[in-house]
């Protein structure tokens, strides 16, 4: 996954480095040909570290899992906490060796496919289709978690950006409701910059690809697609052109952003752990409007806590509305290791602690949302201006070319194309010759790992 400040401050992952090439096959076994009998220990790999909160959550599953299923009320049940640094090193050494490693493991939604490649995955196709979550789970969530029909992992919990604002500063500046097309969304930043001088009316970081993203495919455009088993980059194409540009343009021509976001994440220079940025300038009220997740909550309130009862969300709208663009949905997957013995009782556990109240009670206490539909239009979001927003998007979402293997090399590592991009067209390089620049060298780097 590629939250911007996903490894240091969410816990989430990059995508897993690998072969992309066929399914092992081994890798498409199924749960219910595992041995019937109760296992003495079941291993669950979590990612992250072993904080009291999440400590204790594990343990309210394991006593719930034995309850449910008491035929397993002997199975201790051991949670290895794994570092999201090292976690691809762990699981490679596990495949390779055939020992050490989990019967349950998390992983970063933008792996899933990978580990699925390498074949260190069963197939659930079965128990998912026969689970009574099944029909609630989010299309596109599901889909990145299948792979040549096979589904090897079952999305857990999950976030998205959307667009923070200040409900009191909408109101005095004439706005009566969130913008649901681009169009709207400029035209409210300017209200908002002329009922509020001296701010900026929405922050717009060149270093900020998952807010991007949305633009593009908020046009109708595509960041990469497959074909013939290759990546074919359309950054280029006149859809994601028009989004690429108008996120650009929020700078360039239409000045409701700052020009001091250039070479900035939402959260101020790359690597920072925040608050800083366009999220630190939103808290102090300096600038109106800015993307991000709900989980930026907790880093606005240690900046500032005068504007918090009036803060809210919306989606990122798309280019001619009424629906959002969509979202990058990054989060976590729960999949069943391709070597343990008991894979009947594992995908019992992962039931229990995916189960709708338990998914959902990790979810809210970590800022992210359960992978359900039914639960996005609950009260519980539904009734919160700072959820309700982001639980609309959540309705919304997209992941892929963001779950490739190479898209971490591609992105926030060694060649940083779309923000380089994006920093070069708010500095006034031409667009066309920046994009296509841009989209060669994301084809290559999609399909080899490398620039040329």
């Amino acid at each position: 996954m590629t939250f911007t400040r996903s490894a240091a401050a969410l816990g989430m992952a990059v995508a897993l480095a690998g072969t992309a090439a066929g399914i092992a096959g081994c890798g498409s076994s199924s749960p219910s040909a595992s041995t019937s009998s109760a296992p003495a220990k079941l291993v669950v790999w979590r990612m992250g570290a072993s904080v009291p909160s999440q400590v204790t959550w594990m343990n309210g599953v394991v006593k719930q899992f034995h309850k449910n299923f008491p035929q397993y009320k002997k199975t201790k049940v051991v949670v290895d906490w794994i570092p999201w640094t090292s976690n691809t090193t762990d699981w490679t050494n596990a495949l390779t060796s055939g020992k050490g490693g989990p019967d349950i493991t998390e992983m970063g939604n933008t792996e899933t496919p990978g580990l699925a490649a390498q074949g260190a995955l069963a197939g659930i196709t079965s128990q998912v289709k026969s689970w009574s979550n099944y029909s609630q789970l989010i299309a596109g969530n599901l889909a990145n978690d299948t792979v040549k029909g096979t589904i090897y992992g079952v999305p857990w919990f999950g976030g998205v950006r959307g667009v923070w604002y200040n409900k009191d500063q909408f109101a005095k500046a004439g706005i009566s409701a969130a913008p649901t097309t681009w169009a709207q969304l400029v035209s409210d930043a300017k209200a908002l910059m002329k009922a509020y001088p001296g701010t900026y009316g929405i922050g717009a970081p060149s270093d900020d690809t998952d807010a991007i993203v949305s633009f593009i495919w908020g046009a109708g455009g595509q960041v990469a697609e497959q074909q013939g088993g290759k990546w074919v980059a359309e950054l280029n194409s006149p859809k994601s052109e028009a989004g690429i540009k108008f996120y650009a343009d929020l700078l360039t021509s239409e000045h409701v952003s700052p020009s001091k976001y250039i070479g900035e994440t939402e959260i101020g220079a790359p690597g920072t752990a925040g608050p800083g940025g366009a999220e630190e300038d939103f808290a102090l009220g300096k600038t109106d409007m800015y993307i991000d997740g709900p989980w930026a909550e907790a880093q606005l309130t240690t900046v500032s806590k005068k504007n918090e009862s009036q803060w809210a969300s919306f989606p990122i709208p798309s280019e001619n509305g009424p629906n959002p663009a969509p979202a990058f949905s990054g989060g976590s997957d729960l999949g069943v290791w391709v070597n343990s013995k008991y894979k009947t009782a594992d995908w019992d556990l992962i039931s229990v602690m995916n189960s709708t109240d338990n998914a959902t009670t990790f979810a809210n206490s970590q800022g992210f949302f359960p992978e359900f539909t039914s639960q996005l239009s609950s009260p519980t979001y539904s009734s919160s201006p700072i959820m309700s927003g982001f639980a609309k998007a959540a309705g919304y979402t997209q992941i892929a070319p963001l779950n490739t293997t190479n898209w971490a090399t591609a992105d926030t590592g060694k060649y940083n194309i779309i923000p380089t991009m994006m920093k070069d067209l708010m500095e006034g390089q031409n667009l066309a010759s920046t994009v296509n620049k841009a989209n060669t060298e994301l084809q290559n780097v999609l399909n080899t790992g490398s620039e040329t």
